[in-house]
């Protein structure tokens, strides 16, 4: 377990990367904070973008490691972007590979 830093932000213990295509990543920082529970933190970057976080105190703590990568995935899919109009074909493919290889390793099949 670790101590917060003097603006409540942890060191990542374990970085779990979900999705690679070239430069291209998708990956959840993960921290057992001192309070017992798992914070994540996201990390996305593409060719024209990307996005990124500290794991934080003040966010949601959950029980154990898979439960917070079970939340973080879900927030990951919900932010993912889709890339601008403008933006080469290859980008998005890039980034429409990426999303596929998250969902299939992450995404339990609906029942009916």
């Amino acid at each position: 377990m670790q101590q917060p830093n003097q603006y409540g932000v942890y060191r990542a213990e374990t970085i779990e990367e979900l999705a690679r295509i070239g430069r291209a990543f998708a990956a959840i920082e993960f921290c057992q904070c001192e309070d017992g529970l798992y914070r994540y933190s996201l990390q996305l970057q593409y060719s024209y973008g990307g996005f990124g976080g500290p794991i934080c105190a003040s966010t949601e703590g959950f029980a154990t490691q898979a439960a917070a990568k079970e939340a973080g995935v879900a927030e990951l899919l919900r932010r993912f972007p889709e890339g601008w109009a403008s933006d080469p074909q290859s980008v998005h493919d890039e980034l429409r590979y990426m999303r596929a290889k998250i969902e299939s390793d992450f995404r339990q099949p609906t029942l009916f």
